[in-house]
């Protein structure tokens, strides 16, 4: 399993590739990447890389690129949390 979690902020660029090979019988891999625009220049890009040689093997990926969800953002704000104290708490999340 590779897993990665980024969090991109204005005009900060990330490339993650992430590799995972299914060569022998019942080998299994996963990628799964999440990386989060705050800023109006940041640039996100995800490279998954599954290959398989092996008919009994299995190997997937999964990737979300974009921005903070509004509707987490707006839950946290009716609670009384600032703009950029709810993206901090979605981010922490995020991150953790």
């Amino acid at each position: 399993m590779i897993k990665t979690r980024a969090v991109l902020k204005d005009r900060a660029k990330a490339e993650v590739i992430g590799e995972t090979y299914g060569n022998a019988p019942f080998a299994r891999g996963h990628v799964d990447c999440v990386e989060v625009l705050t800023g109006k220049e940041a640039t996100a890009k995800a490279i998954p890389i599954v290959s398989v040689r092996d008919e009994h093997a299995k190997v997937t990926h999964e990737a979300a690129i974009g921005s903070v969800d509004k509707k987490q953002m707006e839950t946290l704000m009716a609670r009384g949390l600032t703009e950029e104290e709810a993206i901090d708490v979605i981010v922490r999340g995020i991150l953790r």
